[in-house]
């Protein structure tokens, strides 16, 4: 098993759409895979179960003591399954806090789970449900749209890895890749391609994610695009980030217990 947090602390680049469709691509390959709605807005969930902010949801899991289990269902597509989000979690930051051992709690309530990938859609921030996440992770994938703005706070997002990796030894957690999403072959995306390789030197994806309108109205009929429109530029593309996802991160064989994969050899 082995788990990826889906990150960058910028809205607007499609970590959701990324977190979903590399499900579906992953459950194509053959694969189980749950995946974790981190986000208080729970696109996630509502893309690949039509639902809108249920309850009970993760926010019962991690604010209260409910098991993980009794929120786990399946979803739209075969071979995943969903860990629901709903707009509580979006006040879970705050009453986590003060909580010890707070950005552990979603690794503990993932522990023993069978899946051979966990998939964690975050929020766009670093509050405590980010740290929940990269704490829960083995590797990060960051989806970058290639924009003038692309670049603003991946400082902070690598800065919040390495603080994470040193503080919780974390000696494992890495940058799995980062992938380009809503890509045009404009002179500022080249650009900024460019600037990406040299600080991301080895681990930016051979794997584009165009601009596609497919992508938005499989969200609105509750699909992944490989359900939607699987020939669609879109669709060929998400099945080849999984592709590339599994060649780079391969998946474990071992039930999920992360605090024990962080601290032995």
């Amino acid at each position: 098993m082995t788990a990826i947090c889906v990150a960058n602390n910028k809205g607007g680049v499609g970590k959701t759409t990324t977190a979903v469709n590399l499900a579906a691509g992953l459950a194509r390959l053959n694969f189980r895979v749950l995946v974790v709605d981190v986000d208080g807005q729970a696109n996630a969930t509502y893309a690949l179960t039509g639902r809108v902010h249920p309850v009970p949801s993760l926010y019962d899991v991690l604010v209260g003591d409910r098991k993980l289990e009794t929120v786990l269902w399946k979803t739209n597509e075969e071979n995943v399954w969903i860990v629901p989000g709903d707009g509580r979690l979006q006040n879970a930051d705050v009453e986590m806090a003060s909580r010890p051992g707070r950005e552990w709690r979603l690794a503990k309530a993932l522990y023993g789970q069978d899946f051979d990938y966990i998939i964690l859609d975050t929020p766009p921030s670093l509050g405590v449900l980010t740290q929940n996440a990269l704490a829960a992770a083995h590797r990060v994938l960051i989806p970058i749209s290639l924009t003038e703005f692309s670049l603003i706070g991946m400082d902070k997002l690598e800065a919040t890895i390495e603080d994470l990796r040193d503080q919780l030894d974390l000696y494992d957690l890495e940058i799995a890749g980062v992938v380009a999403t809503f890509y045009e072959n404009t002179t500022t995306a080249n650009e900024t391609w460019g600037i990406l390789e040299k600080k991301f030197e080895g681990r930016m994806l051979e794997t584009h994610i165009p601009k596609n309108l497919d992508l938005e109205k499989a969200h609105r009929e509750n699909e992944s695009i490989l359900s939607f429109a699987p020939n669609s530029s879109g669709g060929q593309a998400y099945m080849q980030l999984a592709r590339e996802v599994k060649r780079l991160v391969p998946a474990h064989t071992r039930p999920y217990d992360r605090r024990r994969s962080t601290h032995s050899a």
